[in-house]
């Protein structure tokens, strides 16, 4: 009597807050980080014996506190790392502190400078006003924020290896030895060179901006236009127009220019090119020193004649109000094919005010038409105009459908069009062809010239506008080599995409990517070491950073294994990485004994290749894309990446975060407020996939709710209950297993959302249901069963909580450490939760029908079972729908049986309505007989809460006219 007065109360801890819970989040994480380290449970050895994993954790940037994108990101990678040692991996999780590059500088130089809001964001971040000014030494940054980092780290449970976690920089000497190691051997390999080509620049600091040196545009690079030369007839001038689309040049009908926009004569080498105002600094930035010799009026210009390249005839200089003079040289010229151009000139033939305002040639303007050189499958000559009629496009003010019309036209150009016979040499080449082709010959011939516009806007770290720079004093990484191109796409062909759909863009990208600017003068970083000016940029110096991390807590604490780094060389990374060299020639110049060296080789061949790293969808087109190419440059097959989990940003409460909206948070707020596990299990469940995340902030509370009823629960019931078993228990031992296994398939797949619906979500759902179908009186083998499944499910998300718990029940050893449990596939019985879903579905319907009938409480009740052959009938409906939706065949088939073909009248009509409605036939067809046992289950629920009679009866002996309505899956309910 005592324990089933104790169960008549769990519904009720299920459904309130437990206001005096025992359960302390941030309490009880303090006890079990301190368990966990002083026995030492993370920290990870090489040993043969055992299957590895190696976790790649991205490593955070030093420029301030942990923040809730780091806790987003970090989640994936402490999710899996602690799922695969329950599944009796041997796991190294690298962690590190990312010091490269010139943001630090930047934050430094404004803390320098007294910047307010630098100085107010270091306050906000815990920082003193006396030790703020350490802070204008960029070298402190990266001793401080690494402790800080580590803290976080630790106060969150994350369950890394400290001896491994490592800081980049020459502020970390072994570090810096490994990065000129890589460099050397790219540049020994022909990947790394002097060269000229763009970069995005900042005019301030007078560098490159790379990536993470941007607090605005990453992954915005410069585009290349063609600048085509247009000789002004009678004149020595030269109008510059830009272009992307070179193959439209055989088209050309006439120049556009700003009839009010500022333009000027710019001496260039020994030529005069007419451009915008704003034109003539890029042109310094990419052309070398320029000349202004005056400034021209547009009005000199229109109603002039220029000369093109590739056609024998000239063009005329046309004013539109559309054009925009800080865009590439100001001037473009039109090729009436596209929408944007057709409109406006339609525009200006309809208006003769205009051509009179500017002095123009009426005949001249009335005879511009497009002309055809592109064909097109399925379109025909005009391709402007049918876009414009496709979009409805009425005037040149319909911005945003003239946007779309020619955003699809130069889409479906460029996939299917083919240059026409009128097109001479170029004639039946492909459109991107033709743009390659014409490049080319424009360049030789000295009628146009290469220019580069940023894709977007970038906004270096200092805060000033980056601009476009051609720098030929710099050093590149050669991405655009063919060979080294061919070797990436085979080591991503071989690697686990996580989304799968991100592959295309891999693949995108890594076609896509150019020389790529990888050294700056001044900043954080290792030096190049050939040519020691230089540092090595951020993006450049993080693409192998895996691979040293697996002998790094030998090369950040040799003093503990009898040796030291002062002679770290290249002879010593080719035979740690690569196996190359004669060990004792190592031994020799490098001091290191040769039993730590083979075990530092004996290590690496173990853990490597890294076998999951996680990061943001904004790394796909540098970071990620670089670390496949260095290690196909560097390391042999067996050694190239095994996956990449690609994660969206997050939101916070569906607003993008940023610290206007006061909805930025660091780790260590969130955290010293909720605790470290329920942050981390509404991280878990922001989100998965590529798409943006949401953290609800409401959430947290729930979380805790959920975490404190399930404590509650367990702690009250494990170990109790009955020991017979009815139906309901096979449904919930059935229930129980389909969450391990749907659990454990959703991690292997990645998806961290999934993994906490189908345990804590579903499986806590289907204890109270499970609970009041026993009346509070569950299977005491099924309540340890559930009890310990869920908890090792949720160790890998709300870890202390879990061994909180599993210490209250007494379970061995930590959580932690315990196997991952395995589902019994033999105990999913579809056809028990078949059935407990039918009394669900039963109960509700009876629920509706007192509603409808307005009935308090019911004397009684008859639930009328639907006759065999209807049965039959759904059977066979099921199966036949799988080939056909023919109504009539449907019928004749179903008739065919015996025992069915007297009720045609009805067939029909429950065809025609299964038809109408495939939700009216049961996802499972269940045997009449175990129906009727699932009734006798209801039966009992019904009388006891109505205190009604209840009798089941068969259709087929019914007196009652609804009875006829009663079918499998639904019984007919009547109540009286």
């Amino acid at each position: 009597m005592q324990d089933e007065a104790k169960f008549k109360n769990t519904l009720l801890l299920l459904e309130r807050v437990m206001e005096d819970t025992q359960v302390d989040f941030n309490k009880i994480a303090q006890k079990w980080q301190k368990k966990w380290e002083k026995e030492k449970i993370f920290h990870a050895e090489a040993d043969s014996s055992r299957k590895k994993y190696y976790v790649a954790i991205v490593y955070p940037y030093m420029s301030g506190l942990l923040h809730l994108g780091h806790l987003f990101t970090y989640t994936f990678s402490e999710v899996v790392l602690r799922y695969k040692r329950m599944k009796g991996f041997n796991v190294l999780a690298k962690y590190g502190y990312h010091c490269t590059g010139t943001p630090i500088v930047a934050a430094a130089q404004r803390v320098k400078e007294k910047e307010p809001m630098q100085i107010e964001n270091l306050k906000k971040m815990g920082i003193n006003g006396r030790e703020i000014r350490k802070f204008a030494n960029p070298e402190y940054w990266c001793e401080y924020f690494p402790k800080e980092t580590l803290k976080d780290a630790k106060n969150m449970g994350f369950a890394i290896d400290e001896r491994y976690a490592f800081k980049t920089t020459y502020l970390n000497p072994s570090y810096d030895a490994f990065i000129r190691w890589q460099f050397n051997k790219l540049k020994d390999k022909g990947y790394v060179k002097k060269g000229r080509h763009p970069v995005m620049w900042c005019p301030k600091d007078n560098l490159p901006v790379g990536d993470h040196d941007r607090s605005e545009g990453e992954g915005e690079t410069p585009k290349d236009f063609i600048w085509a030369k247009f000789r002004v007839k009678g004149s020595d001038l030269i109008i510059m127009a830009g272009t992307t689309r070179p193959d439209a040049l055989l088209g050309q009908t006439h120049l556009w220019i700003d009839p009010n926009g500022s333009y000027a004569v710019a001496k260039v080498g020994d030529e005069k090119w007419v451009v915008s105002e704003e034109a003539v600094k890029k042109i310094g930035q990419q052309y070398g020193k320029t000349e202004i010799i005056r400034k021209i009026q547009p009005g000199e210009l229109i109603g002039k004649w220029a000369k093109g390249p590739l056609v024998d005839y000239e063009l005329y200089i046309v004013p539109a109000g559309f054009i925009d003079a800080s865009v590439g040289a100001g001037i473009v010229y039109s090729a009436l094919e596209d929408p944007v151009d057709l409109i406006e000139i339609q525009h200006m033939q309809a208006r003769p005010e205009i051509v009179k305002k500017y002095n123009l040639d009426a005949e001249v303007i009335k005879k511009l038409k497009p002309i055809s050189v592109i064909n097109v499958q399925g379109m025909g000559e005009n391709l402007g105009q049918e876009m414009l009629d496709k979009y409805n496009v009425k005037s040149p003010d319909d911005k945003e459908k003239l946007e779309e019309a020619k955003g699809e036209l130069n889409r479906v150009v460029f996939r299917k069009g083919i240059m026409k016979k009128n097109c001479g040499k170029y004639e039946g080449l492909s459109v991107p062809e033709a743009q390659i082709a014409i490049k080319n010959d424009l360049g030789s011939e000295k009628d146009a010239v290469m220019f580069y516009e940023p894709t977007g806007k970038v906004v270096c770290r200092c805060l000033t506008e980056c601009i476009v720079k051609v720098v030929d004093d710099q050093w590149f990484i050669e991405y655009n080599d063919p060979g080294w191109k061919k070797a990436a796409h085979e080591c991503l062909d071989s690697m686990r995409i996580y989304p799968e759909i991100v592959r295309k863009q891999f693949h995108y990208v890594i076609d896509w990517l150019d020389h790529w600017a990888c050294t700056r003068e001044y900043g954080l970083g290792t030096k190049l070491p050939w040519d020691e000016k230089w540092f090595i940029e951020s993006l450049s110096d993080s693409t192998i950073q895996m691979a040293y991390g697996t002998i790094s807590k030998y090369l950040l604490h040799p003093e503990g294994y009898g040796f030291k780094i002062d002679k770290l060389n290249d002879e010593f990374f080719d035979y740690v990485f690569l196996g190359k060299g004669n060990i004792a020639a190592v031994e020799k110049s490098t001091g290191i004994p040769k039993k730590i060296i083979e075990t530092m080789r004996r290590d690496f061949e173990y853990w490597y290749p890294f076998d999951f790293r996680n990061s943001a969808k904004d790394l796909v087109q540098n970071h990620l894309a670089f670390s496949i190419f260095n290690h196909v440059a560097l390391f042999p097959k067996n050694h190239w990446p095994r996956a990449f989990v690609i994660n969206g940003r997050i939101m916070v409460n569906n607003e993008k975060m940023s610290k206007s909206k006061g909805n930025f948070f660091t780790m260590r707020e969130l955290y010293t407020k909720h605790g470290p596990d329920i942050v981390r299990l509404v991280a878990a469940y922001a989100g998965e996939g590529v798409d943006d995340a949401n953290y609800d902030m409401e959430f947290l509370e729930t979380a805790k709710r959920k975490l404190r009823e399930l404590y509650e629960f367990i702690k009250s019931n494990y170990g109790k209950g009955r020991t017979e078993i009815n139906s309901v228990d096979k449904w919930f031992e059935s229930k129980v297993n389909t969450a391990i296994k749907n659990t454990t398939e959703a991690l292997e797949s990645m998806l961290f959302k999934s993994a906490v619906q189908y345990s804590l979500m579903d499986m806590t759902r289907h204890l109270k249901a499970y609970l009041k179908r026993t009346s509070n009186k569950p299977n005491k083998r099924l309540v340890n069963l559930f009890s310990e499944s869920l908890l090792k499910m949720l160790t890998p998300v709300v870890p202390h909580f879990c061994e909180e718990t599993w210490e209250a029940i007494e379970g061995e050893g930590f959580i932690s450490q315990q196997q991952w449990p395995e589902y019994e596939e033999e105990k999913i019985d579809k056809e028990a939760e078949a059935a407990e879903q039918l009394v669900h579905d039963t109960l509700s319907d009876f629920e509706t029908v007192l509603k409808l009938a307005k009935i308090e409480k019911p004397k009684e009740v008859t639930l009328v079972v639907a006759p065999a052959w209807k049965y039959e009938l759904f059977r066979i409906l099921k199966e036949e729908l799988e080939k056909t939706r023919d109504q009539r065949a449907l019928i004749n088939t179903c008739l065919a049986e015996k025992d069915i073909r007297p009720h045609g009248q009805e067939v029909a009509k429950i065809v025609q309505m299964v038809l109408k409605d495939l939700g009216k036939l049961p996802q499972m067809i269940i045997a009449k007989e175990k129906e009727r046992e699932a009734y006798a289950a209801a039966k009992e629920t019904i009388e006891k809460d109505y205190g009604a009679n209840v009798k089941i009866e068969e259709a087929e002996k019914s007196t009652e006219q609804k009875a006829k309505q009663a079918m499998p899956g639904k019984p007919a309910i009547i109540v009286k």
